[in-house]
């Protein structure tokens, strides 16, 4: 009887250390078109909080191709963080950064980080882990960075204030650009004057979407704008913009379709 009491437990306290493990064992995910946290908490029977707390989220938004971990505790991180590697630096993208803000960080280039990270556009997102060419020590070292350089051959206008109406797509898009380091004029007017005002500052202006480019349309009473996050292998094309199927002041993301993506105007 002792014996099997004995066997009991050691198997019970096995169960309970297999469970413990599982527990603490997270999945990532990487969400797809028309995935929010609601439905992505119900996929896998934990609340929103748990997925923004582990993944240090502070809002409700979530984008395609973002990678989120489910379960295994919250994140440690709390602060950029920077790891030294044979090659280089690694760092760990933070709510609120882009590519322009860490390249001036690190005193690399814009270009820089997405050919040693093979991204195919200017979309970071919290929590992606970058690595930083031909660095080996803390970010703030080895001089000025250069920025992405603009296709434009004016530049004259391009302004660093932002003078758009707050919460509309051309307010959107003139932060955007001034992100990644694209600065844009702020006297293009409404977004249905942007293709010939652009022009008109010299930059190229045509119906080939490249990422970090500015789609527009003649839509709805004075056009519309949004910024080109990603070109994607299948032609289609992701953009970001405000006050479309949103309200003013909310960044929503859409995917333009390979068959439609040449009927628009792209500022480049």
């Amino acid at each position: 009887m002792k014996k099997l009491a004995f066997a009991v437990t050691a198997a019970s306290g096995a169960a309970a250390v297999i469970a413990n493990h599982e527990a603490d064992a997270s999945t990532q995910h990487t969400v797809k078109s028309g995935e929010s946290l609601w439905s992505i908490s119900q996929q896998y029977g934990v609340s929103v909080d748990e997925i923004k707390q582990s993944n240090n989220i502070n809002n409700n938004m979530v984008f395609p191709g973002q990678v989120i971990e489910i379960g295994g505790g919250s994140s440690q991180e709390s602060s950029s963080t920077s790891n030294n590697t044979s090659s280089g630096s690694s760092h760990t993208v933070q709510s609120g950064e882009s590519l322009n803000i860490i390249a001036n960080q690190y005193g690399v280039s814009v270009d820089e980080i997405i050919s040693a990270n093979n991204l195919n556009g200017y979309l970071i997102h919290p929590n992606q882990t970058l690595t930083i060419p031909g660095t080996t020590g803390t970010g703030g070292s080895g001089g000025t960075a250069t920025e992405t350089p603009n296709t434009n051959t004016g530049g004259s206008t391009a302004s660093d204030a932002n003078l758009y109406d707050w919460g509309q797509c051309t307010w959107h898009v003139f932060n955007r650009r001034a992100e990644t380091g694209q600065p844009i004029s702020t006297y293009w007017w409404n977004a249905d004057h942007w293709a010939d005002n652009a022009a008109s500052d010299g930059y190229t202006v045509n119906n080939a979407p490249t990422a970090g480019s500015i789609m527009q349309n003649f839509e709805g009473p004075v056009g519309h704008v949004a910024y080109v996050e990603r070109v994607n292998p299948d032609g289609s094309i992701l953009i970001s913009e405000m006050n479309y199927n949103t309200p003013p002041g909310t960044v929503d993301y859409r995917t333009i379709p390979a068959s439609q993506a040449s009927s628009y105007n792209y500022i480049h």
